[in-house]
Order: C-alpha cells, then sequence, then structure tokens
C-alpha cells in the first residue's frame, strides 16, 4: 500500500520495531468478528492518519450495521452456548493471565501502534502499555472470587442469591490510551460475559492486536468481536441492538446523553465516564514546587488529551504569580514533536479536528479577555501539534474555564479564600476529579468532603491503579471503570428459592 509505504519512509531513523513493521506492512485491517478478521460487508474503509505527520499511513474496515449485527449474534451465540461463561473458573484465570503474559510480550508492538496512530510520547506510551498490562493481571484474578450469598430465610425454604454475568457487554472506547482502552473489555470476561468492542475510529489497530492475542491465550472465538468504524454508525448500531445486554462508553458527554436517550427503549444497563474540567487548587501554604512541576504535568500530559487533565488551576492570590511564572519557566521549552524522538515531551493532537478545536477556544480566551502567559498558538507546520498554552486573568464564567478542551490550555483563576476556592472548584457542570495542594491536613480533608468529584488527588495527582474505582459524577458520567466495583456493571443478583419442607 502506497500510503504506508510513504508513511514508513519517515520513521527510517526512528527505533520502530520489527513487529510494527511487519504489522504495518499490511494492506488492510479488517473487524475480528467469530474469530475471523473480515471485511465490511459494504467493502467501505477508513483512512488512519500518523498525527505527527498527517499522513495516511492504513486504511481499516468501516463497519456499519450488518456488520454490528453479524458481530453481535456471534457474541449472544457466544454466551448462550456457554462456551466461555461455563468455564471453570480457575480455567478462566488462566487464560486471562496468558492474555496479560501475551500483552507483556506484545510490548514493543503496542508501544509503536500508540506512537503511530494515537501521537503518544513514549514516556506515555510506557504507562499506558503497563496500565493495560496490570488491568488484565488485576481483573484475571476476579472469576474465582466472584460469589453470591445466602440471605436468611423462611424456614421451609432456602434461598440463593447467585451472581452471574449479564450477557452480551458492547465497549465503547476513547482514542487517548490506545493500548489501554481494549484492556477495558477484560472486567467483562472475567464475569463470563461476551463482549464486542468498537475502538475509536482514530485509534483502531491495537483493538485488533489485543482481540488476536485473546483468542492466543484461549478465550474462544465468539467471545471477543471487534468492529470499527465511526462512532455515529457502528455506536449507534450497537446501542440500539436488542441483543446487546449492557454498554460501557468512554468519551463526550454530548455521545454520552445521546446513548443513554438511544439505550432507553431497550432498557440497556449504562457506565460511562464523560467529561472532565477537573480544578487543582492550589493554596498558598503548599510545596509550590511539587505542585508547579504536577499542575504543569497534568495540563500538558498527552496533549491535555486526558480527561483528567487538570486545565482548571486554582491559585491562592498570595502565591499567584510565583507559581504561573514557575509554571511559564518550566514549560516554555517543552520539547514537541513525534513521539519516536526520545527527547520529546509533548506530541501532537489526535487529529486536524482536534487542533481546530483547540485553536477555536484559544481564540475565545482572548476574545472574552483572558491574557496569553505563554503559547497560544499551533507549532509548526507539519503534524497536528499546538503549543502549550496558559491563560490568566481567567474568570471561572468564560468559555475556556467551563466547557472540556482536549487540548494543552490552562486557564488560571486566583482565590482569595478556602471558601472561595471550593465554591469556584464546584461552579461546574462536570465532576471526574480534582487536586489539591497544601500542607495543612485539615484542609485537606475539608476540601475532599466539599469537592463533588469522582476521585480527589492529594498532594498529588493523576495516579490510577486498577484495583481502585475510578469514574464521575454529575455531567461526568456514572458508574465506575476499575476496581471491584465494575464488577456490578458486568453482573446481575438471580435469587433462587428452594422448597425444603
Amino acid at each position: 500500500m502506497r500510503a504506508t509505504r510513504a508513511f514508513l519512509k519517515t520513521v527510517d531513523d526512528w527505533p520502530l520495531s520489527g513487529a510494527a513493521a511487519s504489522f504495518l506492512s499490511q494492506s488492510e485491517f479488517g473487524h475480528l468478528i467469530e474469530g475471523e478478521i473480515v471485511a465490511s460487508a459494504s467493502g467501505e474503509t477508513m483512512a488512519i492518519f500518523d498525527p505527527a505527520t498527517g499522513l495516511e499511513f492504513a486504511r481499516c474496515a468501516s463497519g456499519g450495521a450488518e456488520d454490528v449485527d453479524r458481530a453481535v449474534r456471534s457474541a449472544r451465540q457466544a454466551f448462550d452456548d456457554g462456551r466461555w461463561r461455563n468455564l471453570d473458573a480457575q480455567e478462566k484465570e488462566r487464560r486471562l493471565h496468558r492474555l496479560s503474559v501475551l500483552l507483556q510480550q506484545s510490548r514493543p508492538l503496542l508501544m509503536d501502534l500508540d506512537v503511530i496512530d494515537g501521537g503518544v510520547v513514549r514516556a506515555y506510551s510506557e504507562f499506558i502499555v503497563q496500565f493495560g498490562i496490570d488491568t488484565v493481571d488485576y481483573y484475571a484474578g476476579w472469576p474465582t472470587k466472584l460469589q453470591g450469598r445466602m440471605p436468611a430465610s423462611p424456614p421451609d425454604v432456602v434461598v440463593q442469591e447467585v451472581r452471574e454475568p449479564v450477557g452480551v457487554c458492547a465497549v465503547i472506547s476513547p482514542w487517548n490510551g490506545p493500548s489501554a482502552a481494549p484492556c477495558a473489555i477484560v472486567p467483562a470476561l472475567a464475569c463470563g460475559n461476551s463482549v464486542v468492542l468498537k475502538p475509536a475510529e482514530q485509534t483502531p489497530l491495537t483493538a485488533l492486536v489485543v482481540a488476536k492475542l485473546c483468542l492466543e491465550a484461549g478465550i474462544p472465538p465468539g467471545v471477543v468481536n471487534v468492529v470499527q468504524g465511526r462512532g455515529e454508525v457502528v455506536g449507534a448500531a450497537l446501542v440500539e441492538h436488542p441483543l446487546v445486554d449492557a454498554i460501557s462508553f468512554t468519551g463526550s458527554g454530548e455521545t454520552g446523553r445521546r446513548i443513554q436517550a438511544a439505550a432507553a427503549p431497550t432498557l440497556k444497563r449504562l457506565s460511562m465516564e464523560l467529561g472532565g474540567k477537573s480544578p487543582q487548587i492550589v493554596f498558598d501554604d503548599a510545596d509550590l514546587d511539587a505542585a508547579a512541576t504536577a499542575v504543569a504535568g497534568a495540563a500538558w500530559g498527552h496533549s491535555g488529551q486526558v480527561c483528567t487533565a487538570g486545565t482548571r488551576v486554582l491559585i491562592q492570590r498570595g502565591i499567584h504569580d510565583e507559581l504561573v511564572a514557575e509554571m511559564v519557566a518550566r514549560s516554555r521549552n517543552i520539547k514537541i514533536g513525534s513521539g519516536f524522538r526520545p527527547d520529546t515531551q509533548m506530541g501532537p493532537l489526535i487529529s486536524q479536528e482536534q487542533l481546530d478545536r483547540v485553536n477555536r477556544y484559544v481564540a475565545l480566551g482572548k476574545a472574552q479577555g483572558a491574557q496569553v502567559a505563554l503559547g497560544g498558538e499551533q507549532h509548526g507546520s507539519t503534524g497536528y501539534f499546538h503549543k502549550p498554552t496558559i491563560f490568566t486573568g481567567v474568570d471561572n464564567r468564560m468559555t475556556i474555564a467551563r466547557e472540556e478542551i482536549f487540548g494543552p490550555v490552562m486557564s488560571v483563576i486566583p482565590f482569595d479564600t478556602e471558601e472561595e476556592a471550593l465554591a469556584i472548584a464546584n461552579d461546574t457542570e462536570f465532576g471526574l476529579a480534582a487536586g489539591v495542594w497544601t500542607r495543612d491536613l485539615s484542609r485537606a480533608h475539608r476540601a475532599s468532603r466539599a469537592i463533588r468529584a469522582g476521585t480527589v488527588w492529594i498532594n498529588t495527582y493523576q495516579r490510577v491503579n486498577p484495583a481502585i474505582p475510578y469514574g464521575g459524577v454529575k455531567q461526568s458520567g456514572y458508574g465506575r471503570s476499575l476496581g471491584h466495583e465494575s464488577l456490578e456493571h458486568y453482573t446481575q443478583i438471580k435469587t433462587v428459592w428452594i422448597k425444603i419442607a
């Protein structure tokens, strides 16, 4: 394929693994249904672009309702005949642990694909690949630990509460963690469900890798299916399909609301992790060196394309100028470029559409009176890069302080008192995460209780662990995607009454 060859010429000087070069030599990437790679029923394909160069490097199948129906029916048959659901729990665990080993062996391929289709820098790719592996490891241990109970009952009966899988689960994943996102199917698998995975259309390749490794690990064909394509087509068809029992979605609030409405006629259970506008509150007694490092890192990490990006920075007035100056100094010389370059600290945005979105918000910030302390423009003429941008003089009513930008744009808001800071922090429709920087333990506890968010970090930021629940409140969604709490979404209780007298 000419587009692939043209792209590969641009990375001749970079450490592309042999596994990635071999994988990318394919002319086209299909769906995975019933254990087989297949083209779309319509024959339609879509281009995949490298965000660092803007070059097309692959074509993937672009599915429609017919492909979704085929995948869902494959998953339903696999669930109904019990090929995975009825497998001994210890055997499920062995196969899921085998998947973790295979993912570990595929690290070079996964990391390179993250860089190529997701614009991920090496350091972040190391993290998300390992996080995906850790997630599989954590949930691989759950099949033998899912339990029901026997509640108190009348003397003439025995009552059992049996925990069972829900059936066919659709997982609609985002593009900002390409290797970790497909591993979100593992909680559903650990509970005995079958899955149809719809990867983001910008980053579909790692989903195919993970699905193929599932087969190699011994997860039977039909239990894991992948349908690629556009959200408004493939995602919508999954949500509306009558044989899908549960939906897990990570993405924008606008899409989440559409999913909720479309799922209502069939009463699907939903778990949704939506947008955020996470505040980071820095009090004047904080460790300013630690705060400056973490606050800048939370805004520029993956070019701000992280749901918990701490881009609303609230700074107590007495330290405002000092901390802003420190963050500007630390951010001014950030190395921007392709993730293949070892010195790159910040990569591209995912697409031209996302770059245009960030440019629009920056223009709005300037028009509404915020001052640019750093950046404020895109970077270079090739690829989808934007400079780290710090706005000062921001009022929480400004658009840049209220709407999720999903780019490297920080809004700095001054405050005077603790009460004012907490009021500003909560003055948002979102509630995904927040950060608090203070040496005062009592203040830290007060803040953690007062802030309405699914996660509050104190003197640290963006720490995650597969065993610890993660999710939002308010317009940031509901349900939890990590920890044992996520298993509630993928299981249901059946009550069995047995008469004994």
